[in-house]
Order: structure tokens, then sequence, then C-alpha cells
């Protein structure tokens, strides 16, 4: 895509920089993808580079005006750069044992992640999380509110009393059915919902969806009846089902998709350490591997501190 994007967003800048070779000598016969866009001491930025730092989504207008800021922030980078190796000494500019340490830990990276993508079993079953949950509940100990809730909201000039009470009957059903069809409901009129009973909500979550204000949390929760209220010209339904309190350890259902997590890193880590383990066991026996021994390095470094 960016190859269409900079044929399009590119020609405002290729005017800039035929101006630019006009006055400065700067060559414009360049492909696309060679034309200079930005020239810093003997560094130069071509437009692919440019393009290569926008979405592709960009409209044409938003992709020049990124552009422009793309290019600015180049430049800018550059000075700073130049006065750096200027201002520096050379063994304060020597990156070259951090720069090796950073390449080993992504060589690293890249290949574990491989290697645990082609290996690693992504499913965990509900009986395998509940067994986790039931060993360690004090891991899902809840900081706030979490709610079972369902709620429907929409303008207040779409409610008929028929509407209303559709609304009303439906989520006070425990018929899966009913459900079904008030989800169907919702979508066809545009109404803003959450109707399945089993979804759990952080409180501040629903409370940004459903602005209900709450005195008494514990007990208000605890209402199991249907709340309406209406609020700048919306009217809202909530039912609340079930809740769980601060301190208290999370209802499985709700900290189900940590515990999957969990559960997968465990497998992770696994693999990884069986995978050292094995490339050890490998190493030493094609002779690899050698460390001094103990003595000897006990001398040496006794040696260097004399």
């Amino acid at each position: 895509m960016k190859g269409l994007i900079w044929p399009i967003v590119g020609i405002g800048w290729m005017c800039v920089l035929a101006t630019w070779g006009g006055c400065s000598g700067w060559g414009t016969q360049e492909a696309p993808q060679a034309a200079i866009a930005a020239r810093a001491y003997d560094r130069v930025f071509t437009l692919a580079e440019v393009g290569a730092r926008i979405p592709d989504e960009l409209a044409p207008e938003d992709s020049a005006e990124m552009a422009a800021r793309v290019i600015d922030g180049w430049l800018r980078e550059q000075v700073l750069v130049q006065q750096a190796r200027q201002a520096l000494p050379p063994t304060e500019q020597d990156f070259s044992a951090e720069l090796a340490t950073y390449e080993r830990a992504l060589l690293t990276h890249a290949y574990e992640d491989r290697y645990v993508a082609q290996r690693l079993d992504g499913d965990v079953t509900d009986e395998e999380a509940f067994r986790f949950y039931q060993q360690a509940p004090e891991l899902f100990a809840l900081n706030d509110f979490v709610v079972r809730a369902t709620f429907v909201h929409l303008p207040t000039s779409a409610l008929t009393d028929d509407t209303r009470a559709y609304i009303r009957s439906s989520m006070m059903s425990a018929d899966t059915t009913d459900i079904g069809a008030l989800e169907v409901w919702c979508i066809e009129n545009a109404a803003v919902h959450s109707v399945t009973p089993d979804t759990w909500w952080r409180l501040d979550d629903l409370l940004r969806e459903v602005p209900m204000q709450l005195y008494r949390p514990d007990r208000q929760l605890a209402d199991r009846r249907l709340i309406t209220f209406d609020q700048e010209n919306r009217t809202y339904f909530l039912r609340f089902w079930d809740h769980a309190t601060a301190g208290e350890p999370a209802p499985f259902e709700a900290a189900q998709d940590q515990i999957n997590e969990l559960i997968l890193h465990a497998r992770r880590e696994s693999l990884l350490t069986t995978l050292q383990e094995e490339l050890l066991r490998k190493a030493w026996a094609e002779g690899s591997l050698a460390t001094r021994p103990a003595e000897a390095g006990s001398e040496s470094l006794a040696a260097g501190r004399e």
C-alpha cells in the first residue's frame, strides 16, 4: 500500500525536492524510492524511509502532514547525534558491549518465541483452570468490586410503553431464548447492551457504560431487582446478578482469563527450562564447553587484586 500512497503523497514533497535540487544541485531524477527527502551532514533520509514510517490507512492529506513531522523529527535527531559525536570523547561513544548484549537478547528471544510457538499447547481446560484456582485463590484477591450484570440503554425518545415492558420482562427472564431475542432486538434498534448474564465486569468499567450513582455499594449491588433511570436523554436498564467485594478472591469465572495466562506462562517457562538443560547436556557431551578449575580461578582472582 505504501507504494500506492507515496506517488500521491509524494507529489507535494517532490515539488519541494525539485526546488531544493534547483538551488543546491541535489538530483531530482531518482525513482521515488531513492529520492532524498532530507539531508543532514553526511546522512540522507529517503522518501522510501519516510513512507515506511507512515501507516497505510492514512488519507493522502494526513500522510503528507505526517511526512512533514517524520522528516522534522529525523532532522532534530541528526543534529543531536552530531552534537553528541563532537562533544563526547571516543571512550564514551563505544557501545559495542551494550550492543552485543542487546543483540544476544534479541536473538535468544526470537528463537525462544519460535521454539515455544512450535511446541506450546495453548489449550487450557476449564477443569485445569479450576484446579489452579483452588490451589491459590489468594492470587486473585480483588482490589475493587466485580459484578455480574446485564444492561441496555438507548435514547429515551426511542422508547414506547411496549418496548419498555419488553425490555423489562426480557431482562428479568432467566430463559436463554428470551435473552437471545433481546440481544437481536438491541442490535436491530441500535441499543447499547450487554445482556449475557455470565459476563463479569469490574465495577469502574461497568459505571463507564451505565452511569449509576452508588451511595451504598454493598447494598445496591446485592439488589437483584431491575434498575431503571434516565440521564441525559437516555434511559438505562440495569440488573445485577452477582457481585464480589474488595479483598475477596475473584469469582472463578471473573479470574479465568488471568488463570489461563498464568498456566500458559508456566508451560512456556517449563519448555524453555527443559530446552536450556538439553542444550547444556549436549554441549558438555560434545566438548563444546569448559570452565576453569575452581582453585585456579581463585588464584587468578587473588592475583588480580594484588
